[in-house]
């Protein structure tokens, strides 16, 4: 039986507080690698341009999930590409002007956005992340996979969900992002595992944008940094805070590791 595990990025891998990869879980990624019949995912809202912390870890990944779903690779070949509609994009736009929101384009590779404003600089200074471009019309020459809106009003995002058809993740207390429904871990990890038979699927991650991942998963791992009380109540088991370094114990006690 083959053994198939999808690890989340931010804060499930790579700590976004202390800007590193801590040595157990270096540690525990090349050992897992090297299992016979296991093989690693990783499943980032993150684009291609912006994993660049892997270093040469990304090699050790079988199957790359990009965009919260929106584009997958099997052996670097694409797999999945979903696109938000544009006429979508622009419904977004103009409820996000009506109060004076930004709203953020990720592309294949570049990130743009429609203005700056101190929530902006929040996000963007929280995530280490280089500064978007502002062009706000990008969305009609190159292809968006996902929007951020910046903004912590969560009764003016619960007054738009019925405006939208995209799917709405908080990511940070500053910014949610919106993707296509279409769009999500878990059916990124369905498309890449079609014809696949007699496997064990194992998912770990932090964030709402994970839930259904590990839902899905037959070991479904939470990181007990995160904040999101229904990931954790999904999940089969809780894994020690991301800067606590203890991932490859922690894969050692419930037996994944032999």
């Amino acid at each position: 039986m083959k053994t198939i595990i999808f690890f989340d990025l931010d804060n499930t891998i790579h700590s976004t507080k202390n800007q590193i990869i801590p040595g157990q879980t270096v540690k525990l990624l090349l050992e897992l690698a090297n299992l016979p019949n296991t093989y690693l995912g990783i499943a980032t809202g993150r684009n291609e341009a912006k994993v660049s912390m892997l270093g040469s870890l990304l090699d050790l990944f079988t199957y790359k999930i990009f965009i919260n779903g929106a584009i997958a690779y099997k052996n670097n070949e694409l797999v999945y590409n979903n696109a938000i509609n544009k006429e979508e994009i622009k419904n977004v736009i103009s409820l996000a002007e009506k109060k004076d929101i930004s709203v953020g384009f990720v592309c294949k590779i570049d990130e743009y956005i429609t203005t700056y404003n101190d929530q902006v600089h929040i996000n963007i200074n929280s995530f280490n992340i280089k500064k978007p471009e502002v062009k706000p019309d990008i969305y009609l020459s190159e292809d968006v996979y996902q929007l951020w809106l910046f903004t912590s009003d969560k009764d003016y995002i619960d007054s738009i969900k019925n405006q939208i058809n995209l799917d709405l993740h908080p990511w940070h207390k500053e910014g949610y992002d919106l993707v296509d429904r279409k769009s999500n871990k878990a059916l990124a990890i369905k498309e890449l595992l079609k014809g696949e038979e007699d496997y064990r699927l194992i998912a770990v991650g932090d964030g709402h944008n994970d839930i259904q991942m590990v839902e899905m998963a037959d070991i479904g791992i939470a990181m007990s940094n995160s904040g999101f009380l229904e990931l954790k109540e999904k999940a089969d088991y809780i894994a020690p805070h991301i800067d606590d370094n203890q991932l490859y114990d922690f894969f050692k006690s419930i037996k994944i590791l032999p």
